[in-house]
């Protein structure tokens, strides 16, 4: 089994120098055979496959404009290509967009897939030596990729990809329901009580700083050297309204896997939830990166995450009685039901729906535990 470990590194300036160019090498390999893709395609009807651009890529190296490439590590070029071939693959299966060209003023990244190791807690990188690094567990495992990132505020991080033994688990626990939402931002049923916990609203939080700092970087002149500096000021800020927004997700998230077997969450299409005039509180809350910490959690402690359809009404359905009330609106958080007049909290009506909903489904073999346990 793979995992993953990101780790912040500390390179010194010479190492700073050399990841940069690099960045620069990979950087430009794309986008130079993203460009000679799409011209050889307007002309033949046929772009460049991955076998292709490395064969060119080998002749380029030779020629004496190009000879600066020799100094980034073969592999990581390789790699570039690699992933535009990828690229091009997941377009063309209409899995993902067209690929794009990089900028130099975005966040920089490039991956090693080979020629890495652990020097007590540093990691040692072709071509650029021992790097210090904050390497927070052990790694014992036969290491696949390192994937070096520098972020917007000249932070770099390396996200080590490294194998470890399949360890299956038997998870004991409840089968809960979630209801995900904007005023709190779940709601548990653990098929015996019912707790909601409030969003961070991080971007409401940090939005008074925010705005200074987006006025200062107005009132710069462009192109000058305090434009840049405050373009850093505004990056930091936005970094700590999504670090902030990530830490408060994880701890949730573990939470949650700790105490549940089973996790039942409604799919929501947070695309087109975006498109409505609550788009800032909807991105704000993170609705699909919880879900996405929920499912790799639960998998790596044996557990399951069930989604229920998007479409399955489980706020109008009434959990006493199952009577459907079509007549509820977005603005009403509390109802009565008109059949058997029990009265309900709308996000707790809905989480107890989606816990009924598992109890209803075949959710596998060794995962048939009962929700009252």
């Amino acid at each position: 089994m793979l995992t993953a470990l990101k780790v912040r590194i500390y390179p010194n300036k010479e190492q700073q120098i050399a990841l940069a160019k690099n960045f620069g090498c990979c950087r430009f390999v794309r986008n130079y055979y993203l460009n000679k893709s799409n011209a050889q395609y307007q002309e033949t009807g046929k772009g460049m496959s991955y076998c292709d651009m490395a064969k060119d890529l080998t002749q380029l190296k030779k020629q004496p404009a190009y000879s600066w490439l020799k100094e980034a590590t073969a592999t990581t070029l390789q790699q570039s290509l690699m992933d535009l071939g990828t690229a091009f693959t997941n377009f063309f299966e209409v899995r993902a967009k067209f690929p794009n060209f990089k900028s130099k003023h975005d966040k920089q990244s490039l991956r090693y897939p080979e020629g890495c190791s652990i020097q007590k807690k540093d990691i040692k990188l072709p071509k650029i030596g021992i790097v210090k690094a904050a390497i927070s567990k052990k790694i014992d495992g036969k290491i696949k990729s390192v994937t070096i990132s520098k972020t917007s505020t000249d932070k770099y991080y390396a996200s080590i990809l490294f194998e470890v033994a399949d360890d299956p688990k038997e998870k004991d626990g409840k089968i809960s329901g979630i209801d995900l939402g904007l005023n709190s931002l779940v709601t548990v049923f653990d098929g015996e009580a019912t707790y909601k916990v409030d969003p961070a609203r991080t971007t409401k939080k940090y939005a008074k700083r925010l705005r200074r700092r987006q006025q200062a970087l107005s009132r710069k002149k462009k192109g000058s050297s305090n434009r840049r500096k405050q373009i850093k000021r505004v990056a930091r800020v936005h970094e700590k309204i999504a670090n902030t927004r990530q830490d408060f997700l994880h701890k949730l998230s573990r939470k949650l896997v700790d105490e549940n077997q089973v996790i039942v969450v409604e799919d929501l299409c947070v695309k087109g939830m975006a498109r409505t005039n609550m788009a800032k509180s909807v991105l704000d809350a993170g609705f699909g990166m919880l879900v996405n910490f929920l499912d790799y959690k639960l998998k790596r402690e044996g557990g399951k995450l069930v989604e229920v359809d998007r479409f399955f009404p489980s706020t109008k359905l009434c959990n006493c009685c199952k009577h459907k009330n079509d007549l509820l609106t977005l603005k009403e958080l509390e109802w009565t039901c008109p059949k058997c007049g029990t009265h309900h909290d709308r996000d707790e009506n809905a989480a107890r729906k989606c816990d009924s909903f598992s109890q209803n489904r075949e959710i596998g073999g060794r995962l048939a535990v009962s929700s009252n346990q």
